[in-house]
Order: structure tokens, then sequence, then C-alpha cells
């Protein structure tokens, strides 16, 4: 859940807001911003915990690549954090929001692609190397 929620949230957010642009339904950046906010503060509960677990894996093989990962997802993390620091001005004054949205959605889409990459790092450290795997997992 610390994982996948705030990767469904963000992604949710970025959809919306793009769509609230193309639809011109100003009204729904307002609900793509709690989104992002509440994904954001997943993000920063999966980058925590993450780094906490990752300290059992620190000598082994894998210590770069796990590094890797901890390094993308802590920039995920930090861009979204911008995005919902710089939007909140328009969130407050609605007038403000309109003529910058267009560059927070795309902020927002090149926090996504950062999003991408460390959601397939991190599934590849699971599903393709083991780390964090149960050796006695049935």
């Amino acid at each position: 859940m610390v994982i996948h929620f705030p990767i469904a949230l963000l992604t949710a957010a970025v959809v919306v807001d793009v769509v609230a642009l193309l639809r011109a339904r100003t009204n729904w950046h307002r609900q793509a911003y709690v989104l992002l906010v509440v994904g954001t503060l997943g993000a920063a509960a999966a980058v925590v915990s993450g780094n906490a677990d990752a300290t059992l894996f620190r000598q082994g093989g894998m210590a770069a690549d796990i590094q890797d990962h901890e390094d993308l997802g802590t920039v995920t993390f930090l861009l979204f954090l911008l995005v919902v620091l710089g939007r909140l001005p328009g969130i407050l004054r609605p007038a403000v929001a309109a003529k910058r949205m267009w560059l927070w959605v795309l902020i927002g889409s090149a926090g996504l692609v950062l999003l991408y990459f460390t959601s397939y790092h991190g599934g590849e450290l699971v599903y393709t190397h083991g780390v964090g795997v149960s050796e006695s997992a049935p």
C-alpha cells in the first residue's frame, strides 16, 4: 500500500489536470490538487520506509542498485513536492492558477516519467533480484 497508492494517486492527479485543461474544467484542478497532495504525502512515506528497509541490503551485491532506486525515489518525491508547493498560490487564488497551469501539468508529467522509472527499477529489484522477498514465503 505504501508504494502503490502514491503511484496511483500521483498518476490520477496528472491525468485529471490534463483532462481539466483539455476540457476547460478549471474546477477539476482543485480535485487534482487534492490527489497530488495525498499522493505526495504517500510518496514521502514510501521514501522513508524504503530507505529504512534498504539498510538491510547495504552490504550486498545489490547495494548500488538499491542506492539508485533510493535516489530516483527521492528525486521523484522532491519534484512532486515542488509541484504541490508551486501550485499552492494558484489554489489559494484561482485567477493566478489559470496562467501557469500548463507549466505545472508539464512538470507533473515529467514527474510521472520519473515515477515510471522509479517504479520499474523497484520492480526489477523485487521481481528479478528478489530484494526484500522472504525466502520462507510459500
